[in-house]
Formats: structure tokens, sequence, C-alpha cells
């Protein structure tokens, strides 16, 4: 497979020709190297920005002619790939006629010979709001263009991080093809629905921070954040946060541009794309038997290894017996809940090892044995550091906020020991062994948070240090 899309790649690196573009933008494989012509424009392909088979493609290219930098966007040129196209040089002219920032476009072509393109200026030394830490994310200015789009009767409706870029102290709109031009006024509360989904793109610890910047976009707009307004805003936030989080973990299970995803009657497979090609069971019972043995037992063996030329920790669990494996083959495997787990810590912006993926091997769909692969991390247990380690400011702030964003999430971990908890070399806390982590509702939460809480100080009763992390945990 993989020698065929190499072999596909190389032959299109020679050819020229929209009809040539046409088939690619059919395949699965996107092209990531090569030449192409549109419209008499010769484009060198240097990277692979987007693919979406039969729909749409972008790139980043170079114009052979004088060597500019541009993203070019491909669309089938019909159904919905060419729709999408003819909507974004909608939103383009509208976004230039009410001066909202958006790249010059250096080339289109409508339906030619198959497929219609867009070729977009490459923004100077552009970085989408994904990848800036949150203190040099331009929050004010994403307020404004919020505020901006609101009042020209349009919005993003997919207001993810990867769709604002920040260049030369300017913020962009991108994905014009996700923006929605309403042909009257937007109504407040459509406003307010489409900045909640802006806000669930973070975690909730930074949360309060984004409600202060909430005035000024109503400022922008010449109002006021009103009580009233912040209370309709919470209401759909709560709904909007437990919308995209259940969206966030399903994706975890099927593929798409995060996850790759296999399923059959002998095995289920997930992995993180990106971080690892696949997890083909053979190699990683291979990896499993030349690991160094982490933790052995009748129901889960732990190994660090190497996977696809990188570290790994491996948990498989096991069946200790037919009467073990008759209770376990319909439901849910541990592998599968520990990578669910992992992801929801990571959504929920809880330090825990990357996960990779997991395997179930089955037998005519029936679960057996079950693999869970993650990072390493080289740290030490939480119950090994000594009381004068433990009194580290920073070190009791990570603890705080931890069972902070535990509550704040109405998660429970269920083995809330110190042997669960690792610290790096860095003093970065980590969260560990997920496989009974569990999201609650509300009247529920309570009780089983402070199972969790007196579980954890069990692990001090004695020590000098006891009193002062009781106090800390329960003002968390």
């Amino acid at each position: 497979m993989a020698a065929s899309a190499t072999a596909r790649r190389c032959a299109f690196g020679r050819m020229t020709g929209v009809a040539i573009t046409a088939s690619l933008l059919q395949q699965r494989q996107p092209v990531v190297s090569g030449q192409l012509q549109l419209a008499n424009t010769e484009f060198e392909v240097l990277e692979n920005l987007r693919h979406l088979a039969g729909r749409r493609s972008t790139l980043k290219v170079r114009r052979v002619s004088d060597g500019k930098p541009m993203v070019l966007k491909l669309f089938i040129a019909t159904g919905k790939g060419q729709q999408e196209f003819e909507r974004e040089l909608a939103v383009y002219a509208h976004c230039r006629l009410h001066n909202i920032h958006v790249a010059d476009i250096c080339l289109q072509v409508s339906a030619h010979r198959g497929v219609s393109a867009i070729a977009y200026q490459l923004l100077p030394e552009a970085v989408t709001l994904a990848q800036l830490p949150f203190a040099e994310q331009p929050i004010r200015e994403l307020m404004l263009l919020f505020a901006e789009c609101h009042l020209a009767n349009c919005y993003q409706q997919d207001p993810h991080l990867d769709n604002f870029a920040w260049s030369d102290g300017k913020l962009y709109l991108l994905d014009l093809a996700s923006v929605v031009i309403a042909d009257k006024p937007l109504a407040m509360h459509s406003c307010l629905s489409n900045l909640v989904r802006l806000r669930v793109q973070w975690p909730e610890q930074q949360q309060a921070e984004l409600k202060t910047a909430m005035a000024d976009y109503f400022a922008a707009r010449q109002q006021v954040f009103t009580d009233a307004l912040a209370q309709q805003m919470q209401v759909l936030y709560t709904k909007a946060r437990q919308q995209h989080q259940w969206h966030y973990q399903k994706k975890q299970l099927r593929n798409c541009t995060m996850t790759g995803y296999q399923k059959n009657l002998w095995h289920e497979t997930t992995w993180r794309k990106g971080a690892i090609e696949a997890l083909p069971l053979e190699q990683l019972k291979a990896a499993m038997h030349s690991g160094q043995p982490l933790k052995t037992g009748n129901s889960a063996t732990v190994v660090l290894s190497e996977l696809a030329g990188q570290a790994v920790v491996i948990k498989r669990y096991n069946m200790k017996n037919v009467w073990h494996w008759l209770r376990r083959c319909l439901r849910p495997s541990r592998a599968r809940q520990s990578w669910l787990n992992a992801n929801l810590l990571t959504y929920a912006g809880i330090a825990t090892p990357g996960p990779l993926g997991f395997v179930e091997q089955r037998w005519l769909g029936l679960r057996h044995r079950a693999y869970f692969v993650c990072k390493p991390i080289q740290g030490r247990a939480l119950l090994d550091l000594t009381d004068a380690e433990l009194q580290a400011v920073d070190l009791q702030a990570q603890l705080k906020q931890l069972f902070n964003l535990l509550r704040l999430n109405h998660l429970i971990h269920g083995d809330m020991k110190a042997n669960n908890l690792l610290v790096d070399a860095d003093g970065k806390l980590w969260l560990i062994d997920l496989d009974a982590l569990r999201q609650v509702p509300d009247k529920h939460f309570e009780p089983l948070h402070q199972q969790d809480q007196r579980r954890f100080l069990q692990n001090w009763q004695g020590r000098d240090i006891e009193p002062q992390l009781k106090t800390l945990i329960e003002s968390a």
C-alpha cells in the first residue's frame, strides 16, 4: 500500500493538468509533493495541509514562475465540493466588504475539467491560535474579530483555534467555507451561542479569563456585558461544553484527521495520527515480548518498549481464565476505557501520559486480550517524595489545581493513591492508571470526590506533611 501511494505521488510529480488533480482529489491518500498546473499557472506542492477525499484538498505550494508561496485549495467541481468553493468566494467578498481580515486571493479557477481552485496569499510568519500558548494568544483581537463578524451578519460556525491565524499583528479568519452569512441581523442569542462555541475550545481553567474578555466583545458593539447576559451565556456554555466534549470523545473512536480507526470481527484498533502510523497486532506483541517489565500480574502486564522507532509504554489486559473472559467479552475493555479516559483528561487540561492507541483482540466480535499504548513518563511516584519535597510551592499548586480540575470536570479517578501520581525531572505532576476513571453527574459527584480525597490522604497518615496536604486538597 505504501509503495503504490508513493508511485502515485511520483507520477503526479511528472505530470501536469487539472484532470490529474481531479483524480487525485478522489483518492484517500493526500498529495504531498510534485507539480500541478491550473489555468496556465504551474505550482510546486510543498506540503499537504488537509485532505478530504472526494471533496477538497488544501496544499502549501510555490508558484513556479516567481517562487511566491501560496495556500492552494482544490475543490471537486461537483456536489458539496463545488458548493464549498462558491460559498468560500461569497464569504471572501462579504468579508472584504466589511473590512474583516482575510488572506488575499491570488488566483481562482471555477469548474475547469472537474476542479475548482482558490490560491491564497501565504500570510507572513502566520501561526494559528492553536499553535500559541494561552498567554500569547491575542484574545482581545479575537473578541473584536467576532464582534466585527456578528455586526456584519456572519459567523464562523466551526470556531476551533486553527481557523484563526495571527500574522504581522493582525488576526485573520480562515476556512471561509465554514462561515455562515445570515440574510438578516443576528439575534443576540445566536451571537452568544457562537461565542460559547468559541469558549469551549479552551479547558475549564482558562474560562475565568475568557469571561473577562467578553467585555471587549460587547464594548466593540457599544453594549454592556450585563449580569443577565452573563447568566444567559453560562447556560449556553454548559450545554455547549457537554456537546463539545461528546464530539471530541467520539472522534477517538472513528477515522478522522486526529485518529486512525479499524474494526472487524477479529480486532478493534485506534491510534493517534501524527504520533504513530498504526498499531499492527503482531508488532505490538513483539514489542510486548521484548520490552522491559514494569508491572506483572494476572490481570495486567505493563512493559516499557519500542514501537515504530519510539519509546512506548504498553499495558496488556489479560484474561485470567475462561470465567473471567465470559464476564468481560461483551463489555468494553479496560484498554478502550484507558484510551478514552486519557483523552478525556487531556481535554480537561490534566497532565497524563500521551495516549497513542489501543487494540482489542476479538473472536467473532467477542472481546479478548486488549492493549493500551501511551508515551512513557520518567518520574518518581509522589509517595516516594520526602516531606521537604512535598512542601515545594509549585508542586502544591499543581496538586491543588489537579483536584480543582477533577471537580470542575466532575471526574472521579477511583484509585487516587500516591503511586498513581508521578513527578518528572522538571517537577511536573502526571496522573496515571486510568482504568477506573469516570465522569459522573452532579448529584453523585461530591461523595465520590470526597472518596478520592480520602484515598489520597491515606498515603500520608502519620507523616508531618499530612495536615498541610489535607488543608490543600480540601480547599481545591
